[in-house]
């Protein structure tokens, strides 16, 4: 197979031109032509994953979060790129086109709260964006349940071991729900105005909590990196479905956390 070859599956089930006009998805290093025999999955590109790339002899890296996010004015072997050039290995980054996906991201997220049996498998969009396109999904609780509990089970589903929490008006009887991977914190007014209890998101910095506490609105920090690295198996259903022969190996560098927490 080659890039192009890998490409073309990610773009038919998370299309590249979903992404938002900020975003740098897509071949950010490498030749379309290349070959691969294998792929390396992760959530960050970082030199640890790089070196793991080098040792399991892979020919092309598939990231949800892009190696390549500012204009790059000088490259020095301190950035990923460079090992990335001077050892052929390819990146294909899945971003915001994932998330934004259907079946991408959200709805994994969705799918892993319900078979928590917490939710219905039917989900409605949070935040509508232009063309159509939707980041995040909402959705309703079997029954009603209070923030501590809620925040239990979203300890289970993401294996965050720090969850965070800010428990609004609603907080003990929450039924509606709405959720974003990754950083969503900013999105709060927007779960207000579709009627939701709670949301449900990611690096919620010191604003969003004060955001919270003025609208007296439920928000739950579930850790950007617990709530994305679920992009790695969802590159992995993918290439297995259509491509059973390409070798396709989940990093172990890439699927941990970049800190520690003190318990």
């Amino acid at each position: 197979m080659t890039v192009q070859d890998i490409y073309d599956l990610i773009n038919e089930k998370a299309p590249f031109s979903l992404q938002e006009s900020w975003d740098r998805s897509g071949l950010l290093v490498g030749d379309f032509k290349q070959e691969v025999r294998k792929v390396l999955l992760t959530l960050d590109i970082t030199l640890p994953v790089i070196e793991e790339a080098k040792m399991k002899q892979a020919d092309l890296i598939l990231s949800h979060h892009p190696v390549i996010w500012d204009p790059l004015r000088s490259i020095s072997p301190s950035h990923p790129v460079w090992h990335l050039v001077t050892n052929n290995i390819a990146a294909i980054c899945a971003h915001t086109n994932l998330d934004i996906a259907e079946g991408g991201l959200n709805d994994m997220f969705g799918d892993m709260l319900a078979e928590k049996g917490v939710i219905e498998r039917q989900y409605a969009p949070f935040d509508v964006l232009s063309e159509g396109r939707v980041l995040g999904r909402s959705g309703v609780l079997k029954a009603e349940t209070d923030a501590r509990s809620l925040a239990s089970v979203l300890k289970a589903v993401s294996k965050c071991e720090d969850i965070r929490y800010y428990c609004g008006k609603h907080a003990d009887c929450i039924k509606k729900i709405a959720w974003c991977t990754g950083s969503g914190g900013d999105m709060i007014d927007t779960a207000v105005a579709i009627g939701a209890d709670a949301l449900i998101t990611a690096d919620c910095k010191h604003s969003y909590w004060a955001d919270a506490q003025n609208l007296d609105f439920t928000m739950f920090d579930c850790g950007h990196f617990h709530t994305e690295v679920i992009a790695v198996n969802w590159f992995l259903n993918i290439l297995t479905e259509a491509a059973p022969e390409l070798e396709a190996v989940i990093s172990d560098a890439g699927t941990k956390p970049f800190f520690e927490v003190l318990k």
